[in-house]
């Protein structure tokens, strides 16, 4: 048995029956989220960046982030680095090709917003993520939440905030990745100023990091990304 069929078992197995509900066109809705998010080109973002580790001190700092279609991001800050990838580098596509298993699982409200809660089997046997839950607004068609376990770096939960009302583009004006600490070791490529935490509280952290983005300004379709990804830049 192929190992994607066994992930597509195993849920079936974890999913409560009561909750599996097919009411939901899932493959359709998926589609107007994708074709939403590919709306958006690249961007440049003007970021306030927060990082909480329990055995580290780091101050907030201003970066700029780059998107470039589908999923290539680079985050510039100085005196950091950021990881873990997978959350950094998330997008929809990732989960949407043409051979993934998607079971719509129930409808709830999330932040007062009405989402449908939906499990993603990805359709290639050899990917990172090895089965997510994407919470995604019905009305607006974009994913809120996102927890998806990977195969070497852990769990990571992704929550994105948005305006009020919805813009041409609906970009988050926030995103908000937690991850485990353990899995990543030390998820930070620190060159700056931070200070280390006593080693008694150390001993006490949680295992749980996270990064919280404000996004502050977007520049959105102007091909500002495609420089910063030539290689050799």
């Amino acid at each position: 048995m192929s190992a994607r069929r066994v992930y597509v078992l195993l849920l079936f197995c974890l999913l409560p029956f009561t909750g599996i509900s097919q009411s939901r066109d899932v493959n359709a809705l998926m589609t107007e989220v994708r074709d939403r998010f590919n709306l958006v080109k690249d961007y440049e973002a003007a970021a306030k960046i927060k990082i909480d580790v329990d055995f580290l001190k780091i101050p907030v700092k201003q970066g700029t982030i780059w998107f470039l279609h589908p999923d290539k991001v680079r985050v510039k800050a100085p005196g950091f680095s950021l990881l873990p990838k997978r959350g950094m580098n998330f997008s929809p596509s990732q989960l949407m090709d043409a051979g993934h298993t998607a079971i719509f699982v129930r409808d709830e409200v999330l932040a007062g917003n009405n989402v449908a809660v939906v499990k993603i089997v990805p359709g290639n046997a050899n990917s990172e993520i090895l089965i997510a839950s994407l919470w995604i607004d019905i009305k607006r068609k974009v994913v809120r939440k996102v927890e998806a376990t990977t195969r070497n770096e852990g769990t990571f939960v992704m929550d994105f905030f948005f305006k009020t009302f919805a813009e041409a583009y609906d970009m988050p004006t926030q995103a908000k990745i937690t991850f485990d600490i353990r899995k990543n070791e030390l998820p930070l490529g620190l060159t700056g100023d931070f200070e280390r935490m006593p080693e008694e509280k150390s001993k006490k952290n949680s295992g749980k990091g996270t990064v919280t983005i404000d996004y502050l300004s977007y520049v959105i379709n102007q091909g500002r990304a495609a420089s910063v990804f030539k290689k050799g830049n």
